[in-house]
């Protein structure tokens, strides 16, 4: 990954290139933390409801928590990164962090575990925004794609390890001993970030006066009414949550109540799912700079989407082995948001990127935090409190997913498709 140093070995971070190593490294190690803590119930949750005797509803509320609280954030967030700087924002952050998954570690029924994933909401609420931020500030925006994808790839590492590792971990020393080293892998990141974040790009933006808060919140405004910004956010809505619906929550159920498949059947196929989901995104990320197009590539990653969605429904409950196929292939087609986060930077001035990007993310978090809930209470209902969960339920979860794509895509076409800034 080049950072175009300049002469003397600094990048246009300002910073040598270890330097810019080194924070890079800090910044896709947060958004790495966040991915695990938002995606770790997926493999788990069978064993969450089996130990704690929690309903799919109950079920479905202690996943989609992380992310309702997660999206609220996004307003602050995006305020405080603007008027303060992204590093102040990512250290206040992670302390929320290493307490949530004390928390949920500790926890013994529903209370607790929604405790925890507040925390963890709260705490990884920075993980994603504030490093785009500083990779707006400091680099070109011919890179900035690039180095979007770079995060979002190397952050799927923390998908990774909430899938067959957690799993393999779960069953040999307990879901608790997982998120106790959990809560010392997010305090070292903090220490990691106070060493290693530096920078004129992690502060406030240089030359420019700090803005009081009724300025700050007026700011909000500008983003609502910057054109494109409200198809964005619904195609933000939409997507993330769909690959968030079976790493994050239905797919180990699924597999588990379809296909019979044990935690570590279950734990390999979101494993393979999530390493889809890290080559789409490098293959989308780079397909980006390649195009010079943002909405050609993202209506396209949500058609393939759609179509795997609708053979799921059709035929995935026939063949445990086409339905592993189909699930891990879903990892690939959603995996397009770099494009979406190039495609909503290209929409902001620099005074209000942060919170432009924040509101954007805030559109992801959200989406994923309606569609964990309201699929958990139509699983419910199909349901009918069965132990096992019929295919009827899963299909119209996964049904109601592909109805929200469907639209957030038909709003999308009306997104502008700016031009391209020159390196």
């Amino acid at each position: 990954m080049s950072t175009s140093a300049k002469p003397g070995g600094e990048s246009p971070a300002g910073l040598t290139r270890p330097a810019v190593v080194t924070m890079v490294a800090v910044l896709a190690t947060a958004t790495a933390l966040s991915q695990f803590f938002r995606n770790s119930v997926g493999v788990i949750a069978t064993t969450l409801a089996d130990e704690l005797k929690l309903d799919p509803d109950q079920l479905g509320l202690v996943a989609s928590s992380f992310f309702l609280i997660f999206a609220l954030c996004q307003i602050p967030v995006g305020i405080v990164i603007d008027r303060w700087g992204p590093r102040v924002a990512l250290l206040g952050s992670s302390l929320f962090a290493v307490a949530g998954a004390l928390v949920f570690a500790q926890a013994t029924g529903q209370a607790g575990l929604i405790a925890g994933r507040l925390l963890l909401g709260i705490g990884c609420s920075t993980f994603f925004m504030a490093p785009l931020v500083i990779y707006a500030r400091a680099f070109p925006p011919s890179v900035f794609a690039s180095l979007a994808g770079f995060q979002i790839a190397f952050s799927s590492l923390g998908t990774i390890l909430a899938t067959a590792p957690l799993g393999w971990m779960t069953a040999a020393f307990g879901w608790r001993s997982a998120f106790l080293l959990a809560a010392l892998v997010s305090a070292l990141l903090l220490v990691g970030i106070v060493l290693g974040v530096r920078g004129a790009a992690t502060g406030r933006l240089p030359g420019k006066a700090t803005e009081t808060l009724p300025q700050a919140f007026g700011g909000i405004g500008a983003v609502m009414r910057t054109p494109g910004f409200w198809p964005l956010f619904l195609m933000s809505f939409s997507t993330f949550s769909t690959f968030a619906l079976f790493i994050g929550l239905w797919g180990g159920p699924y597999l588990a109540h379809v296909h019979g498949a044990d935690l570590s059947a279950q734990g390999q196929v979101l494993f393979v799912m999530a390493i889809a989901q890290v080559v789409g995104t490098i293959a989308w990320g780079s397909a980006d700079r390649l195009t010079g197009a943002y909405k050609p590539l993202a209506v396209s990653g949500a058609l393939l989407t759609l179509a795997l969605l609708a053979a799921i429904i059709a035929v995935g409950h026939r063949d445990a082995l086409q339905a592993g196929i189909l699930v891990a292939l879903l990892g690939f087609t959603c995996a397009f948001t770099p494009v979406l986060v190039a495609h909503s930077k290209a929409l902001f001035p620099p005074e209000i990127t942060g919170r432009g990007l924040s509101f954007i993310n805030m559109g992801t978090m959200s989406g994923t935090f309606v569609s964990q809930w309201l699929t958990g209470l139509a699983v419910k209902a199909a349901a009918g409190g069965a132990a096992v969960y019929p295919v009827t339920a899963f299909q119209i979860a996964f049904a109601m997913q592909a109805v929200l794509l469907a639209v957030a895509t038909l709003v999308y076409l009306r997104a502008p498709e700016p031009r391209r800034a020159g390196p």
